[in-house]
């Protein structure tokens, strides 16, 4: 039997629920950078489209989050410090 981690949930089901979490990330930094860039493009109209600069700079910044938090390879590292032999479940 496959041992279980938080909340019970198998190892298997939390890869799962993982790799939906990134593949959803995969699909909404795009879409950010392209809210953030078509915001960005209005606040060049004029002096009453300037909050949109603002808002343009948090979506991009949320975009950019997304993006470092779904690093693979960090994924991959801190899944391997978590099944060292020494670490306990």
């Amino acid at each position: 039997m496959e041992p279980t981690w938080h909340d019970g949930l198998s190892r298997k089901a939390l890869i799962e629920v993982l790799e939906g979490l990134l593949m959803a990330m995969d699909k909404a930094v795009p879409r950010l950078d392209a809210v953030a860039h078509h915001l960005s493009l209005l606040t060049e109209k004029g002096e009453e489209y300037e909050i949109l600069g603002g808002i343009s700079d948090q979506v991009a910044d949320i975009g950019d989050e997304l993006y470092a938090t779904s690093d693979r390879e960090k994924l991959r590292e801190w899944g391997n410090q978590i099944d060292a032999p020494d670490k306990a479940h």
